[in-house]
C-alpha cells in the first residue's frame, strides 16, 4: 500500500523531510561554481573537459551550443562549470546573447566562485580587454575581483619566449592589471597527469574567494530567490512520486542497503529538482528579457514608426512599430561590443 502523499513510509520520516528541503549553502560547503567566457568555443570546451577529466562535449557542434552547464566531482568537490557563447560570436543577436548570460546566472546561483576568461596564448587577440569588456559592462566592475585569466594550450611545453611575447601584449597587460594579476597558464596535456594544473587553478580560486567572497549582485539574488521558490513547487508536484519510490525501496532492500539507496535517491531528486527549477526560471527570465528588448527596439525605431504612421494613417502605427523594432534590433546588434 502506497503511503499518503503527505506521509512518508514508516522509518523514513527523517530522510523524507530532507528531500523536500531546497539546496542550501553551509560553512563547510566545498562546491565550486565557475562561469567560463572566452573568444573561442574550442578553448572553453577543452578547458571544461580538462578540469572535469571527461569528454562532455564529444561529438557536439560548438556552433550550435549556447549556454551549457556541466558538473562533476573533482578532488572531492562538486564542480559546476557554465560555458557561455564565445564573446566574438557575431551570429548571436544582442538580445539572444543577453538571454544566454541570464541562463549562466541561473545555472551558477547563488553566485559563481570564479569567472574564467579563457584565451589561446598561441593566438592572442590583439584587443583582449575589449573582448572581455561586454562581461564587465553587464555585471559591473566588481566582476573583475572574481576573474581569473586562463591561458589554455595543448603544447607539450611552455617556452619562456612565448610567455614573454604574451606579457608584451599591451591590451592583455591592461586586462591582467584589472584582474589583480590573476592568470594561470593551463596545459591540457600536462593536466592529464593527475590533474595538477586543475589543482593549481582551484588553489588560485580559493585564495581569491577568501579575499573577495563569491560573486553576487541583485540579479543573482533575484534569480536564486525565484529558483528556490520554483524548487518548492516542483517538490510539491513530485510528492506522490517520491513517496511511492521510497515505499518501493523499503520493500526491495534490506535494512543494511536501505540507507545507502535512500541517500542515493535523495541526491538524485535534489539535483533533478534544482536543475528543472534553474531551466524553467532561465527560460522565463529570457522570455521577459526579449519582451523588454523588443520594447526598447521599438523605441529606437519610433521616429521611423511615426513617419510611417503619418504617411499611411492609423494602420501605419502597427507597421511602423514593426519596422521600428527591426531597425532597433539591428542597432542593438551593431552596437554590441566585441
Amino acid at each position: 500500500m502506497v503511503a499518503d502523499e503527505g506521509t512518508p513510509p514508516p522509518g523514513l520520516k527523517k530522510r523524507r523531510s530532507s528531500i523536500m528541503e531546497p539546496l542550501s549553502m553551509s560553512t563547510e560547503d566545498t562546491s565550486l561554481r565557475a562561469i567560463i567566457f572566452g573568444s573561442s568555443d574550442h578553448q572553453q570546451f577543452s578547458l571544461t573537459e580538462s578540469i572535469l577529466q571527461s569528454a562532455v562535449f564529444e561529438g557536439a557542434d560548438p556552433h550550435t551550443i549556447l549556454t551549457t552547464k556541466t558538473s562533476g566531482r573533482v578532488f572531492g568537490r562538486n564542480v559546476t562549470l557554465v560555458n557561455t557563447p564565445n564573446l566574438t560570436n557575431h551570429d548571436l543577436l544582442h538580445y539572444m546573447y543577453k538571454k544566454e548570460v541570464k541562463k549562466a546566472v541561473c545555472f551558477s546561483c547563488p553566485g559563481p566562485h570564479a569567472i574564467l576568461f579563457t584565451l589561446n596564448p598561441l593566438d592572442m587577440p590583439p584587443n583582449a580587454y575589449e573582448v572581455f569588456k561586454p562581461v564587465v559592462q553587464y555585471f559591473g566592475e566588481q566582476i573583475l575581483n572574481n576573474t581569473v585569466i586562463v591561458l589554455y594550450h595543448e603544447e607539450e611545453c611552455w617556452s619562456q619566449s612565448l610567455e614573454d611575447s604574451v606579457k608584451k601584449n599591451k591590451p592583455f597587460r591592461e586586462l591582467l592589471e584589472k584582474c589583480g594579476q590573476r592568470c594561470l597558464i593551463f596545459s591540457g596535456k600536462e593536466n592529464r597527469n593527475e590533474g595538477e594544473v586543475t589543482r593549481k587553478l582551484f588553489e588560485e580560486i580559493d585564495k581569491m574567494v577568501a579575499e573577495h567572497g563569491i560573486f553576487s549582485n541583485v540579479e543573482f539574488k533575484d534569480a536564486d530567490k525565484r529558483i528556490k521558490a520554483e524548487e518548492k513547487n516542483i517538490q510539491i508536484q513530485r510528492k506522490k512520486e517520491v513517496s511511492a519510490v521510497l515505499e518501493e525501496l523499503q520493500k526491495t532492500h534490506s535494512q543494511e542497503d536501505l540507507e545507502r539507496e535512500v541517500k542515493r535517491y535523495e541526491e538524485k531528486i535534489r539535483l533533478e529538482n534544482r536543475e528543472r527549477a534553474e531551466v524553467q526560471i532561465a527560460d522565463r527570465l529570457g522570455f521577459t528579457l526579449r519582451l523588454v528588448d523588443y520594447a526598447a527596439a521599438i523605441a529606437k525605431g519610433a521616429f521611423v514608426g511615426a513617419v510611417l504612421a503619418g504617411a499611411m494613417g492609423f494602420p501605419g502605427v502597427a507597421i511602423g512599430a514593426a519596422v521600428g523594432a527591426a531597425l532597433g534590433g539591428l542597432a542593438d546588434f551593431g552596437g554590441r561590443a566585441t
